[in-house]
């Protein structure tokens, strides 16, 4: 099938099957969905222009939290302070990665290099929570309390907001939520910044930034890990929306019916990711995730 705006000529079968993939890891590994997607859109299909690449991408990643995000809303886990404020500072990072994409990375011969080093640094990412195992510690700290306090509550059968994220306490300084039983604080200004700073790099490499976030509120924030995929997905949808948004507005048109395709794809991956991954070893799937992310690496980097 020829698409116009892409100007390429792919199988509509292949196309779906890189949708269900891009969902499948996406929503069973938590990264490399944005990746992925450039990777298919560049290498597997063909496309020369970057510009083009990195909205597409963007929309192909932006599938899995417009699913997911109402579902955490529902069970009353996702920090909505936390995510709003990681959006508003995305919006604006978004707003400067993009612009500054379209001409600093216009080219593919220096859009390769540099989409090589991200591809490196998320596959050291993968690399690190295979190898690194945490301390026991005979005492719970405030996240694990947490944790197993929601986790004890779900198997009881109660209702999930009531032991859900509660805003306690906010001002220009200081936030206060309540998830699990227990109190976690941050000031409002580091996840600001933080936000502003990852959507740079994501809409000027045309990916979603959860490699980036989930790190960020898992080690930074100590937040449990039941609050934070529904949180950094809606950031993620935020800020997504703006840099796509910005790349249409200079100009960039999309084609929207391969892009259709492609998002087929992805929702049917990511249903399926979540049902199928409990069967699959999840350290067997980060190895093999990590070595093709080292040699897509090494390919773009022109290595192979």
């Amino acid at each position: 099938m020829h698409f116009e705006t892409a100007d390429i000529v792919v199988s509509v079968w292949l196309l779906l099957g890189w949708g269900v993939l891009v969902g499948f890891v996406f929503s069973t590994v938590g990264a490399a969905g944005g990746i992925l997607a450039s990777v298919g859109l560049i290498s597997v299909f063909g496309i020369q222009n970057p510009n083009l690449v990195k909205p597409m991408a963007q929309a192909l990643t932006l599938v899995t939290p417009l699913i997911a995000v109402p579902l955490y809303m529902r069970q009353c886990r996702v920090v909505y302070s936390l995510a709003v404020l990681l959006g508003a500072g995305g919006v604006l990072g978004a707003l400067l990665g993009s612009s500054l994409s379209v001409s600093l990375l216009s080219d593919m011969q220096v859009f390769k290099p540099v989409f090589a080093v991200l591809v490196f640094f998320i596959a050291a990412q993968l690399a690190w929570q295979l190898f690194h195992h945490s301390r026991e510690t005979t005492e719970l700290t405030k996240t694990m309390r947490a944790a197993e306090t929601f986790e004890l509550h779900v198997k009881s059968g109660g209702r999930l907001c009531d032991v859900g994220v509660e805003c306690v306490f906010f001002s220009l300084r200081r936030i206060i939520i309540r998830f699990g039983k227990q109190k976690f604080t941050y000031n409002p200004w580091l996840p600001f910044f933080t936000g502003m700073g990852i959507a740079v790099l994501s809409s000027a490499l045309g990916v979603g930034g959860g490699f980036l976030l989930v790190p960020f509120m898992s080690i930074v924030m100590r937040l449990p890990m039941y609050v934070i995929a529904g949180t950094s997905a809606l950031a993620i949808a935020i800020h997504s929306i703006t840099s796509i948004s910005n790349y249409v507005r200079m100009g960039i048109e999309l084609d929207y019916a391969l892009l259709g395709i492609l998002m087929v794809g992805v929702i049917v991956g990511s249903a399926t990711g979540p049902a199928l991954s409990k069967y699959i070893p999840e350290n067997g799937l980060r190895i093999f995730l990590c070595v093709v992310l080292v040699l897509i690496g090494l390919r773009y980097a022109g290595v192979l």
